[in-house]
């Protein structure tokens, strides 16, 4: 504003204006076209989704058909390496490719299919089911302080207020706003300070947005502040209400991951295993004895732990697909059954030939 006073052209002041927000880059851009003449239809506040709530419909329309690549994939390429140690086509050295190149792939789909990177300020995928509650019990606080705002109470005052409504209900959050009201109360720190210091006690860039914002809009008009954190709130439901259709999706897809993840210990255990048993038609041209020596000890091990990775590696970004909480009990319990079935199959075959 100070350059504008100054005589400097405001349409080119606002062209070299670059935020990290596409969409109001793009509002910044309808200024200038218009003339610098505000279009009530044009509001960025009117703005009816952002290019992340797009982006992320789109997501939602395909991501069963790129879930089930990462399944064809992840079961197949175990499954087609078993049967080719299985009829002996594979070299050992390629086999010891075939780990690094089999996670780059899955990585790779999994960061380009179903790893949801989309800044939506309501997206709480991540978050554990305490840090989900956590969440909840500060929009309930924000709104019923939103709420406060209205009658013309001044922010402290809305603030305090605001706690003593809800401090039966905020149970995660109730010591951090204690704490701080205290402090704000006992005079040790002004209301902003109060905030700043909410900020690094939740230690969260989602919380830090919101109070970020939330300072701001206070230090401008504390009573029109009432409006925009309601309308805050009605962003995050928005993308909470998209999450939750995601989420609906993704569970769908729970009882594959888990008929996947103990079927495919099974299978490529046993496969495997029989690894003898081809040694034995290879090296005696089709005879039914052999010498324990004409075992490779090294090549059984190379193998071993060549199927055990690719099981390793499956089970883990399936389980990452589903974002299982418990996680590591299947993760552990798949490679665990096929530790058992592929010794099981294999010292068995040993002991009858």
């Amino acid at each position: 504003m100070r350059k504008i006073h100054d005589g400097r052209n405001p349409e080119s002041l606002i062209s070299k204006i670059v935020t990290p927000s596409k969409d109001f880059n793009t509002y910044l851009r309808q200024i200038i076209l218009n003339d610098l003449i505000p279009n009530p239809y044009n509001e960025f506040k009117y703005l009816h989704e952002t290019s992340s709530e797009k982006n992320f419909k789109i997501l939602l329309k395909d991501i069963e058909s790129k879930i089930s690549i990462i399944f064809f994939i992840g079961l197949f390429f175990p499954i087609g390496l078993c049967f080719l140690i299985l009829f002996r086509q594979i070299d050992l050295i390629f086999m010891l490719f075939f780990i690094p190149f089999f996670l780059i792939i899955l990585n790779f789909l999994f960061k380009k299919f179903v790893k949801t990177d989309f800044i939506l300020i309501g997206l709480l995928r991540d978050y554990s089911s305490l840090e989900k509650t956590k969440f909840d019990e500060f929009l309930t606080f924000l709104k019923s302080f939103a709420m406060n705002l209205k009658f013309n109470a001044s922010p402290e005052k809305a603030f305090i207020d605001t706690y003593l409504q809800n401090k039966n209900y905020i149970k995660l959050l109730n010591s951090t706003f204690y704490n701080q009201i205290t402090r704000l109360l006992n005079y040790n720190c002004s209301f902003r300070e109060m905030l700043d210091n909410l900020k690094l006690e939740l230690n969260s860039v989602r919380y830090n947005l919101i109070l970020n914002t939330l300072e701001e809009m206070l230090y401008l008009n504390a009573y029109y502040t009432s409006e925009q954190i309601l309308d805050i709130l009605e962003i995050i439901h928005n993308h909470r209400k998209l999450e939750k259709k995601f989420e609906i999706i993704i569970k769908g897809e729970k009882f594959k991951v888990m008929l996947f993840i103990f079927l495919l210990p099974m299978i490529i255990g046993a496969i495997g295993g029989m690894f003898p048993l081809m040694v034995m038609l290879t090296s005696d041209q089709g005879t039914y004895t052999i010498s324990h020596s004409k075992i490779d000890v090294l090549e059984t091990i190379l193998i071993f732990l060549t199927l055990f990775s690719s099981n390793l590696i499956t089970s883990y970004y399936f389980l990452k697909i589903i974002h299982y909480e418990k996680m590591y009990v299947i993760f552990l319990s798949s490679n665990l059954i096929f530790i058992l079935v592929f010794l099981f199959t294999f010292m068995n075959l040993i002991s009858l030939l």
